[in-house]
């Protein structure tokens, strides 16, 4: 006897068949549409020094705001000229949990620091901060995790939205380094 599934449970069924990526491992793409954030905080914008350790996250946290952290980011962005890497993921993602072990490796960890301030975004199991994400990627084509790089001023500079990083589990420091750099010197 056949039963039908609901749409929601098929996207469901899906996306636990594929993973948490597009298979597509093309370059990234800068054709980014610049986007401007009116996002409003309710806290006084913290010191640098006192932020910016509070800019890499530990994992996804689902009770960020993340228009709030992209505020502090830029904010420090535009004090000390740094770039902003918004991390689209979950904690549920096995990518994810890579690249976020790439980020903290010490390899990667000084030059992300260096020259970014990082905001993850908690984009749950692809039901939560979707207008948030939208203004800044694809997640139906970029799968997770996904990146954004942004000017100090908030001008979109790269995408992945070709799903570079969607594989994160077959890269290693220097894939990770070599995006980081490219995109540090940019303006």
């Amino acid at each position: 006897m056949l039963r039908r599934i609901g749409p929601a449970a098929a996207i469901g069924i899906a996306l636990l068949l594929t993973g948490c990526a597009n298979k597509d491992t093309s370059t990234a793409t800068a054709s980014a549409p610049a986007t401007s954030s009116s996002a409003s905080s309710s806290s006084a914008t913290p010191t640098p020094s006192a932020a910016a350790a509070d800019t890499i996250p530990d994992h996804y946290d689902p009770a960020r705001d993340p228009a709030a952290d992209l505020k502090t980011a830029l904010t420090l962005a535009a004090s000390d000229g740094k770039k902003v890497l918004i991390d689209f993921g979950a904690d549920w993602c096995p990518d994810c949990k890579v690249l976020d072990k790439l980020f903290q490796s010490k390899q990667t960890k000084p030059l992300l620091q260096r020259n970014y301030h990082l905001v993850a975004v908690d984009v749950g199991e692809f039901d939560r901060n979707l207008d948030f994400a939208a203004k800044y990627v694809k997640l139906e084509t970029s799968g997770i995790p996904a990146l954004v790089v942004l000017a100090p001023g908030g001008r979109v500079l790269v995408h992945t939205n070709d799903g570079s990083f969607a594989n994160a589990r077959t890269m290693n420091s220097h894939q990770v380094n070599a995006f980081l750099t490219r995109w540090a010197s940019k303006s």
